[in-house]
C-alpha cells in the first residue's frame, strides 16, 4: 500500500502542487487502494496486487494533459536525469566494487597478520627472533598491499563514469525511482545483518587478545594480536559489502547524507584531502615506531587508534558542514 503512495508522490512532483493538482492526486490515490484491496480479496499477493495496479491504471502524463495540467519544466526540478538501465548498472557495479574493495582491505590487515605470524615462526624454528623470516613477514606486507592498491585502482577506475552521481541531484522516472524503493527495501535485512556479524566479530575480536593475555599460543605473545586483525580484516569486509550498495541506493534516491549533494561533495573533498595526507603519515608512523625499537608486538595499536582518529575527524566534518548549511 505505502508503494502505490510512493508511486503516485513521485510521479506528482513532475507537476505543480496547485490544489486542482493535490485533489486529483488523492481521488486517483483512493481508486489505486481501492482496486489493491479488490485484487487482494481475489488472492494476489501484495507484491503481484502492487504491480498490477500501477502497470493498469494507465499514463498520468496523458490524464493530466487531458485535464489540461502541463507539468513544470525540467529546468525547475534540476537534477541529472538518469535512465532506469544506467540506474542498474551503477548498481551491479557498486556491488562488484564492494567485493573486490572489501577484499583489498581484508588483504591489507592479512598482510600486517603475516608480517606478525613471521615473528613466531622464527621463534618456533630457532627459539629467537629470525632475520629471514622477519623480512618473509615484510614481504608478505608489501605484495598484499601492491594487490590491495591494485584492486583499489581496478575498482576505483570501473566507478569513474559515476562520479558525477554523488555531486548533483538525479532526476528518475516514476517506475524506476518506485522500483529502487522496494530494492532498497529489501536491502535493509541483509544490510542489518552482514554489519550486525561485523559488529560481534570485532568484539571477539578484541576479546582474542584478552583471553590469551599471557598464555599466548606456541608461547608467542604476537599470534592473538595477528589473529585479531585477520578477524577485523574480516568484518572490515563485510561492513563494505554491506555499506557501498546502501550507499548506491542513497545516492540514487537522495537519501541519507546524499539529500543535499553540494553539501555532501563539498565535506568529501575536505575529508579526502586530509586523508591523502593522514593516511601516509600514519603507515611512516607505525614503520618507525616498528622498526626503530623493534616494537612489532605492540605497534599495531597505530591502526585502530588511527581509525577511530580519522572517524571523528571526518564525523566532525559532516556535522560541521551540516551546521553551516543549515544556517
Amino acid at each position: 500500500m505505502d508503494t502505490i503512495k510512493t508511486y503516485l508522490d513521485n510521479v506528482f512532483t513532475a507537476f505543480p502542487q496547485t490544489d486542482r493538482v493535490l485533489t486529483i492526486k488523492r481521488e486517483m490515490l483512493a481508486g489505486m487502494e481501492e482496486k489493491y484491496q479488490e485484487l487482494k480479496r481475489e488472492g494476489k499477493s501484495e507484491h503481484e496486487a502492487v504491480g498490477s495496479v500501477i502497470s493498469n491504471f494507465g499514463s498520468i502524463d496523458a490524464i493530466m494533459a487531458e485535464l489540461g495540467i502541463e507539468p513544470v519544466c525540467d529546468d525547475e526540478n534540476g537534477g541529472l536525469p538518469v535512465s532506469r538501465d544506467l540506474a542498474f548498472d551503477y548498481l551491479t557495479q557498486m556491488k562488484k566494487s564492494s567485493l573486490w574493495i572489501g577484499i583489498g582491505v581484508w588483504l591489507i590487515l592479512t598482510g600486517i597478520s603475516a608480517m606478525l605470524l613471521s615473528g613466531g615462526l622464527g621463534v618456533f624454528l630457532n627459539g629467537h627472533e629470525n632475520l629471514n623470516t622477519g623480512a618473509l613477514g615484510i614481504f608478505t606486507l608489501f605484495v598484499t598491499i601492491a594487490a590491495a592498491v591494485v584492486l583499489f585502482i581496478i575498482n576505483g577506475l570501473s566507478l569513474n563514469r559515476f562520479q558525477s552521481f554523488s555531486t548533483n541531484n538525479l532526476r528518475l522516472d516514476a517506475s524506476t525511482r518506485v522500483e529502487l524503493e522496494q530494492l532498497n527495501a529489501k536491502h535493509l535485512k541483509p544490510f542489518t545483518a552482514l554489519v550486525s556479524v561485523g559488529v560481534v566479530l570485532i568484539l571477539l575480536a578484541v576479546g582474542l587478545v584478552f583471553f590469551f593475555d599471557g598464555t599466548a599460543p606456541l608461547n608467542y605473545e604476537g599470534l592473538p594480536v595477528a589473529m585479531m586483525l585477520f578477524v577485523i580484516g574480516l568484518a572490515v569486509f563485510l561492513f563494505i559489502i554491506a555499506g557501498m550498495p546502501k550507499s548506491a541506493f542513497n545516492i540514487l534516491l537522495g537519501k541519507g547524507d546524499y539529500r543535499d549533494k553540494v553539501k555532501y561533495a563539498k565535506s568529501e573533498r575536505l575529508i579526502g584531502a586530509i586523508a591523502g595526507a593522514y593516511w601516509p603519515l600514519t603507515v611512516a608512523a607505525y614503520l618507525l615506531w616498528s622498526f626503530l625499537g623493534n616494537n612489532w608486538h605492540i605497534s599495531w595499536v597505530i591502526w585502530p587508534v588511527a581509525a577511530v582518529l580519522f572517524g571523528a575527524i571526518a564525523g566532525g566534518i559532516g556535522a560541521w558542514y551540516y551546521t553551516d548549511y543549515k544556517k
